[in-house]
């Protein structure tokens, strides 16, 4: 499991320290690499304990295995941009492989459950994500997909503890998809984050996680270009995993 899936899975237990350190951590990735902890501990405003102390929060031994992990990801990410393809399809294999690792149990109870099913995108890709996602579950389940900033009161207002709710984001911090998830948190809904695999703000304000992994790449006079492909794969994972689990309701 990546560092940054284990801090999205303990960040509501994290003292306000220990969340800084998060912070800084993915500001200085490198200095985590190559500094030792004094240095780093200094750095963040808290002592060897607290960095020890963080590192046990996330499941690890200590400090070394944070480290030594950091070292790992940051070695495998490394690469140059002439080898795009390799990156892509690594990152593909790295997304199926950590799925299979991973029990969507609740997930599909709520689905299997729920009243209504909603699933509302942040952005273009993320839109066409949510539409595939209603398109394949068809047969089994009918979704509303939802997209556009003028849905949002009506998804906030609408909404009960009976229903659940995905949200495609790929940051996972755009402010209004995080007050979104709150409010629909409070009134008790089953709120989803689809997001890339990193530490961020709507995964912890969320019921459950489903997560990406999404290469980056720059091309001239365009900017920074990311794959929308692990979507579509997720969200095909997704709905054979759910096939398998009506299946074994059945037996």
């Amino acid at each position: 499991m990546r560092i940054e899936e284990l801090i999205n899975l303990k960040y509501k237990d994290l003292s306000e320290n220990e969340r800084y350190i998060c912070q800084y951590f993915y500001e200085h990735k490198k200095e985590f690499c190559n500094c030792p902890i004094d240095n780093i501990a200094k750095n963040c405003g808290v002592s060897k304990t607290m960095m020890v102390r963080f590192a046990k929060h996330l499941g690890l031994s200590g400090f070394k295995e944070l480290k030594a992990m950091v070292q790992m990801e940051e070695h495998d990410t490394g690469h140059s941009e002439d080898d795009t393809i390799n990156r892509m399809t690594g990152s593909y294999h790295k997304m199926i492989d950590d799925f299979k690792k991973h029990d969507y149990t609740k997930i599909f109870d709520a689905l299997y459950n729920a009243e209504r099913i909603i699933v509302y995108g942040s952005g273009s890709s993320q839109a066409h994500a949510a539409s595939e996602m209603k398109r394949i579950f068809l047969p089994h389940k009918t979704f509303i997909n939802l997209h556009g900033h003028d849905m949002v009161n009506a998804i906030e207002k609408n909404i009960n503890k009976n229903d659940v709710v995905f949200l495609f984001s790929l940051s996972g911090e755009l402010e209004y998809m995080i007050n979104l998830a709150k409010k629909l948190s409070i009134k008790g809904a089953f709120v989803v984050s689809v997001t890339r695999m990193s530490n961020n703000t709507l995964s912890t304000c969320c019921t459950e996680n489903l997560y990406i992994e999404s290469v980056s790449m720059n091309i001239k006079n365009y900017g920074e270009y990311e794959s929308s492909t692990p979507y579509f794969i997720l969200i095909e994972l997704f709905y054979i995993a759910y096939r398998n689990y009506l299946a074994a309701k059945q037996v």
